[in-house]
């Protein structure tokens, strides 16, 4: 399926395979952004399970590895939503790039470095080599975040930046990276291969604009009822997981290659613990990320959290008591 076929690594690369995106099938396409058990799962199901033909949405869905991918193609027309991390949207938008986050999936870091099992304390992360995603992705900032925790530099660790965290992982598993920063899915897999948690950021339960939904505001001011139906379809996808547990577990095995029931049943565990159902965005959490980048970004210290979220949807979502008619 698309889904699975139209894997894209850059800009350029979407532009090929999706070919003149823009005059054929305009806004059709809605991105995932990585295939970790923790990231992407919503839309997973919000296409397999048919929730968005159950709200009228003739969706698209492909993968491209990085929020911060998926919102370039968006912007530059071949997509009409994608997945993203708040650090991605607020670096666009402080770009000039007008997007906006329309619902939220998750609002913390479910984040743990792992790495090799001589590293007996976070701070004998410094000089180490470290497997990364491209900046401005969840995984990235968390890591930055998690060293800043323990009063190690970022420049005192050897980054490499390999992607996605399947890539991620199978760095550090394989002795070419010493640590890496995964979700609770990559953390059972890279225990079980003998790697150990250094530092655990699930449990600092830390405000941040993690898995939400983007669109751009020109989007929403020309077709305000199909970003509508988006969010509710959104919203019923977590409805679905809480409520499901043995379809989205079906789903999540078929779209990670098959991953073993255990690490499953521990990715499904923590999901459904974090997932909003709501679809509120973490307005603390984009301020915090705002502060933390107006120490290097001027334009960040001027902008105010309203300028990277479109709530009317979600507050529209909460009067009419969307969230308890699924119960």
């Amino acid at each position: 399926m698309k889904s699975r076929l139209l894997s894209i690594v850059s800009v350029s690369l979407l532009g090929l395979a999706l070919g003149s995106a823009r005059s054929v099938a305009a806004g059709t396409y809605i991105a995932y952004i990585s295939d970790s058990t923790s990231s992407s799962v919503i839309y997973w199901l919000a296409k397999d399970m048919g929730i968005y033909k159950k709200h009228g949405l003739d969706l698209e869905m492909i993968f491209i590895n990085g929020s911060v991918r998926g919102i370039q193609s968006m912007i530059a027309g071949d997509l009409g939503y994608s997945g993203a991390v708040g650090t991605a949207v607020i670096n666009a938008k402080l770009a000039g790039a007008d997007v906006a986050i329309i619902q939220s999936q998750m609002n913390t870091l479910p984040y743990f470095i792992i790495g090799n099992p001589n590293i007996k304390s976070p701070e004998q992360l410094k000089g180490r080599s470290a497997a990364v995603h491209i900046p401005g992705t969840s995984a990235d900032f968390a890591l930055r975040l998690a060293l800043a925790k323990v009063g190690v530099a970022y420049k005192d660790i050897k980054a490499v930046t390999v992607g996605g965290a399947p890539a991620r992982l199978a760095a550090a598993m394989t002795g070419q990276m010493d640590f890496t920063v995964l979700t609770e899915g990559e953390k059972i897999q890279a225990e079980k291969a003998g790697l150990k948690t250094i530092i655990d950021m699930a449990k600092l339960k830390v405000p941040f604009q993690f898995n939400c939904g983007v669109t751009t505001r020109k989007r929403i001011r020309e077709n305000p009822d199909e970003v509508r139906r988006v969010v509710l379809a959104m919203i019923e996808s977590v409805h679905f997981y809480k409520t499901h547990k043995e379809e989205s577990i079906k789903v999540m095995q078929k779209y990670t290659r098959g991953l073993g029931r255990d690490i499953l049943d521990g990715a499904y565990a923590a999901n459904a613990e974090l997932l909003v159902d709501d679809g509120y965005p973490t307005l603390e959490g984009l301020k915090q990320t705002l502060e933390i980048q107006a120490l290097t970004e001027p334009r960040a210290a001027k902008a105010k959290v309203e300028d990277f979220v479109e709530l009317r949807f979600v507050d529209e979502m909460r009067k009419s008591g969307f969230v308890e008619k699924l119960r």
